[in-house]
């Protein structure tokens, strides 16, 4: 009984002076209870009162402090944006100036580029229509001149003599009127027949002569009367023979009739399979590519 006496006296004390402390020291206010309620610091003991507005000052000073930097902070910001607004707006009138100019240049550019391919094609027609003009002019003033190819050439004939004796027996027609005959060149080994040169006074003999000359065409000999042709002409013609020749040989056996012709006042020439036009070579287009080739070397 003794001990649970004391044991319970032991306890009551130790509660009691658990009671007494608890409250001589009372557990601390918050900050937030103390900035908000002023009751509350006066229910502090005086020391932590002077500490908890001690806090409370030093927290508003630096509260005051951080606002004033966060303004002044802002302050710059909004300069600075400002600023760069200001500089995205100049920037965005420059980009308009230079897409304005960009557009006007790429106008400008199209119709110089427009331009200049007109006046290409303009100075391509001129050019063309030059050429024409001059190899019309050159075949009309060969315009009384016939070319026979396949006359046996001797040393030291008369020139005249042949002729007549080819218009006489190949042709069948009496002697003509002429200006002047003579061989092209001089015979050689490669070429012992060069063709005989013939101008006409009468242009009217010469179509006359070209006319019965078609009628040798085949013959053995050779033998064949042509109109004298510039020599852009007689490229145009000659490049036509290969095809002549090709469809020459597919008609044969049939009643199909192959050949080149040169038309009157053309530049170009044909070949012509029963009349019909299936090929066709321009003296002029010739021309002007060994024109281009020769500026391009």
């Amino acid at each position: 009984m003794g001990k649970r006496a004391r044991r319970s006296r032991g306890s009551s004390s130790t509660e009691e002076e658990g009671s007494l402390n608890s409250k001589r020291c009372p557990p601390p206010k918050t900050l937030k209870m103390a900035s908000g309620n002023e009751d509350t610091l006066r229910s502090l003991s005086p020391e932590l009162q002077s500490l908890a507005q001690l806090l409370l000052k030093q927290t508003q000073q630096q509260q005051e402090a951080l606002l004033d930097e966060f303004k002044e902070v802002g302050k710059k910001l909004s300069a600075q944006i400002h600023a760069l607004d200001n500089k995205v707006e100049a920037l965005s009138s420059d980009l308009s100036q230079v897409k304005e100019r960009v557009s006007a240049t790429e106008h400008s550019a199209e119709f110089q580029a427009s331009e200049i391919q007109e006046l290409r094609s303009a100075l391509e027609e001129e050019r063309r229509g030059r050429v024409k003009a001059d190899l019309l002019a050159e075949r009309y003033s060969r315009k009384a001149d016939i070319i026979i190819r396949g006359l046996p050439c001797t040393e030291g004939e008369d020139a005249e003599k042949v002729f007549g004796g080819f218009m006489a027996e190949r042709l069948g027609l009496d002697p003509v009127p002429l200006v002047a005959v003579h061989r092209l060149s001089k015979p050689t080994k490669s070429r012992p027949n060069p063709p005989l040169l013939v101008r006409l006074v009468n242009f009217n003999d010469r179509d006359r002569i070209l006319k019965e000359g078609r009628n040798l065409r085949g013959n053995k000999e050779g033998l064949a009367v042509f109109e004298h042709l510039p020599p852009p002409l007689q490229a145009a013609r000659a490049k036509l023979v290969p095809a002549r020749d090709a469809a020459a040989a597919a008609a044969k056996g049939t009643n199909d009739k192959v050949w080149i012709r040169v038309p009157p006042k053309a530049t170009y020439a044909l070949l012509l399979v029963n009349g019909q036009e299936k090929k066709r070579v321009d003296a002029v287009d010739l021309i002007l590519a060994e024109y281009k080739k020769g500026m391009s070397a």
